[in-house]
């Protein structure tokens, strides 16, 4: 069932009813994403940024689609997993389980996805995409039909994240019959899934409901205690059509999705000293016992797609959406402060008190800081609305074609926050309470309008895509101190794509846009966001189901932010670390190769011999370093400093072996290179034994047999070697990437 408060209902129903009027009433000018050029009527249908694998070939930029039949093959329920599949993309593991993905596209920050558009069926799906961009949410990558990664000047017609790519994923589809699924799992760590959904169309009118159940204690034991380091996923999922008849006047669709989702993490923010990570990498310390985060989600969308004609058309789009989190987390061990130059720090650099805060870490000693140990319950809760509307009309000057597409958005984040403090004291291994602090609530909020323009412009085998994009942003850290924290930009960014078809085969593409980041509700006065200069080319193959990309980028970051948090701090000058607020870093450039490669290497004698290639280089470094202003934190970026986890060399090979009889395999080969954590590892001088994660090579497999052509059984390994790696140091401590995982599970198609 879903469950939405009095005045979120409310704030629904006036949200859809306003949608409904807007829709009716409005010229209609708009265009189903991921069409061609050509005077075909607009489908009325899911809302995909780029499409098909064929589609992509017409973006001006770089367009990855991983579809059903890619996210089959292995059933990765991680989006780290399934986002290997796509050049240019960067991931680091944090429980190695996906619960806090940590993405960047092209260098951008990788701190909690916070540099990259996220969308789910083409809205935005940040728990709050203006106020708050630090990824706590992300849609569950098990239940998705597809994922699409784009990058380049078309991704100002997403935003507001444009200085890097943007991520959509796809749910799934009503179906044009009756029909069901079920896909049931389990494997190791007492893990087990259930993937199921029903639905149909029946005559003008589709429905589906769907849940998506999850559980697995993880691989981490946690010393001296029964409790896992796994999770608990419980998600719902309601969708309801409407389509008008067909030889109807006027083609139009109107689309109700509703969902419910909670996720209980036993995760933590302390990792492991070196030694003891050599020791044992998946050891979790018993004094993060009580760390756990209950985050959940309410939604619901609207949308109304009007076809004129078959060259106009108007999609019309109301969404709002409840994300809570109450993270109960580690915040201080000894009076020493849980962060990057924290307590395993100390350890491992000998430093004060390093053997009682290693006895403390093993329980063989009791704390003897007033504080003890000490946690924060941190309780947020975010209110998303929007209302959108985007249009698009075909027409033709002369014998150049045009697709006018343009879209205005109206949206509103409101934040509410409260942290109070809890004190236990470690004593012969347990922990025993103290007492807990109180805390005020802070309630914030951050109101954009955005609009964006674009026009495809087709001369023969040349398309031209120029673009502009505006956004208008207020924002509020806290609406019981007026005098705080607050901030008020306009942003226009302006693009231009190119895509020349030199053969049926070969494609040329190209492409220049300037990107924008909105600084989040704490910013202070002044405060310009992210900006970047992007530039891309490159080439495409395509020929029967086999497909080529290689593209060449540059990356100019004129004024690089990164968000201060405990999970992703900010360097300072003196060597310490700010954990709150919105830091300048100063500019840096980034250039690199992303390579990709899908389809059948062979096909024949009802055999096939499917391979897919992602491949990224990347280089850089700072070339400026900030000027602390407004009251934010002076950064510790310098002139010449390397880019902070951003791996030169990643890649990952998928080779399968299938046949009609109804078998398949699948083998994947994933590598990535060791990286520095911060900037500042590249300094003559530095001691750097501690600030660099490890190279890495895993291998996956799975294996599938059809018993019918409804019934697929499976299983898989992910990490088939076991190897295990420092894939990441944050907030105090190394990290491991997954333990080895095997399991099995069935299909049910009917």
């Amino acid at each position: 069932m879903m469950r939405f408060g009095a005045s979120t209902s409310v704030a629904v129903c006036k949200l859809l009813s306003g949608v409904a009027v807007a829709a009716v009433s409005l010229p209609a000018m708009a265009q189903t994403s991921g069409e061609s050029q050509e005077a075909v009527p607009a489908q009325l249908d899911t809302i995909l940024v780029i499409g098909t694998k064929e589609d992509a070939r017409l973006s001006t930029g770089s367009a990855v689609v991983i579809d059903t039949e890619d996210l089959e093959r292995f059933e990765f329920n991680n989006i780290h997993s399934i986002l290997r599949s796509a050049p240019g993309v960067y991931v680091r593991e944090e429980d190695g389980l996906g619960t806090f993905p940590r993405i960047g596209i092209r260098a951008s920050s990788s701190g909690r996805s916070d540099r990259i558009s996220i969308m789910e069926d083409g809205i935005p799906a940040a728990m709050a995409p203006y106020a708050n961009t630090s990824a706590y949410y992300f849609p569950t990558a098990g239940r998705m039909s597809g994922v699409e990664v784009l990058k380049g000047p078309e991704i100002l017609r997403y935003g507001p994240q444009t200085t890097s790519g943007a991520i959509n994923l796809i749910s799934t589809r009503i179906p044009d019959e009756p029909a069901g699924f079920v896909n049931a799992e389990v494997g190791e760590w007492n893990s087990r899934r259930l993937h199921s959904w029903v639905g149909g169309t029946f005559g003008q009118v589709g429905v589906l409901a769907e849940t998506y159940q999850n559980r697995t204690d993880g691989f981490q034991p946690i010393d001296r205690s029964s409790r896992g380091a796994g999770n608990d996923v419980r998600e719902y999922m309601f969708k309801l059509r409407w389509r008008a008849p067909e030889g109807a006047a006027i083609q139009q669709q109107i689309d109700l999705k509703l969902f419910q989702g909670d996720n209980n993490a036993n995760v933590s923010y302390l990792g492991l000293t070196d030694a003891d990570f050599r020791r044992n990498p998946d050891r979790r310390y018993g004094l993060s016992e009580l760390e756990r985060i209950d985050q959940g989600r309410r939604s619901a969308s609207f949308q109304h797609q009007l076809n004129i004609t078959p060259d106009i058309s108007l999609i019309s789009t109301g969404y709002v959406t409840k994300t809570f989190r109450n993270y109960t987390r580690l915040n201080q061990i000894n009076g020493i402060g849980v962060a990057v130059n924290g307590v395993a720090a100390t350890v491992n650099a000998g430093g004060p008190n390093a053997a009682l805060l290693q006895g403390i870490l093993d329980g063989t000693a009791d704390t003897t800081h007033p504080n003890g140990v000490r946690y924060v319950d941190n309780f947020q809760e975010f209110v998303s609305r929007g209302l959108q509307f985007e249009g698009r009309a075909r027409f033709a000057t002369g014998g150049i074609e045009h697709e006018l597409i343009g879209g205005v958005r109206w949206h509103k984040d409101e934040t509410q926050n409260q942290a109070p403090n809890v004190f236990y004291t470690q004593v012969n291994g347990s922990l025993l309470f103290n007492r807990r602090d109180t805390a005020t609530t802070s309630e914030g909020y951050a109101k954009a309008t955005s609009f964006w323009v674009a026009d495809r412009i087709g001369i023969g085998s040349l398309t031209l895509l120029p673009l502009l994009r505006h956004e208008s942003i207020k924002s509020l850290a806290n609406i019981a101190n007026p005098t705080g924290a607050r901030n008020s930009l306009n942003k226009t960014t302006l693009g231009l794509g190119i895509n020349y078809q030199a053969s049926e085969q070969w494609t040329l593409l190209g492409g220049i846009h300037q990107g924008f980041a909105p600084p989040g509700s704490s910013a202070t006065d002044g405060s310009k966001g992210e900006e970047s200069l992007n530039i891309e080319g490159g080439l495409r193959f395509r020929s029967g189901g086999l497909g080529i990309d290689a593209v060449a980028f540059y990356t100019d970051y004129k004024n690089a932010l990164r968000n201060c948090l405990v999970a992703n701090p900010c360097s300072l000058p003196g060597g310490g670390s700010a954990i709150d607020g919105v830091q300048q870093d100063g500019s840096k450039e980034v250039y690199g190769l992303e390579v990709g490669l899908f389809g059948n290497v062979y096909e024949g004698d009802g055999f096939r011999l499917p391979v897919r290639l992602a491949y990224t280089y990347t280089d850089g470094k700072y070339t400026r370093e900030a000027q602390a202003a407004n009251g934010a934190p002076a950064s510790g970026v310098r002139k010449g400093d390397v880019l902070d986890y951003t791996p030169k060399h990643i890649g990952r090979l998928e080779l399968g072996l299938e046949h009609d009889a109804g078998f398949r395999f699948n083998a994947a080969f994933n590598y990535s290179d060791g990286t520095c954590i911060n900037t500042t590892c590249g300094r003559a001088g530095v001691d750097t034994r501690f600030l660099t994660t490890q190279s890495l090579f895993t291998m996956d497999l799975a294996a599938s047999y059809a018993l019918t052509s409804a019934v697929d059984l499976y299983v898989r390994a992910e990490n088939l070697f076991d190897e295990r790696r420092i894939n990441h140091r944050g907030s105090d401590g190394a990290r491991p990437n997954p333990a080895r995982y095997v399991g099995g599970g069935i299909r049910v198609n009917f």
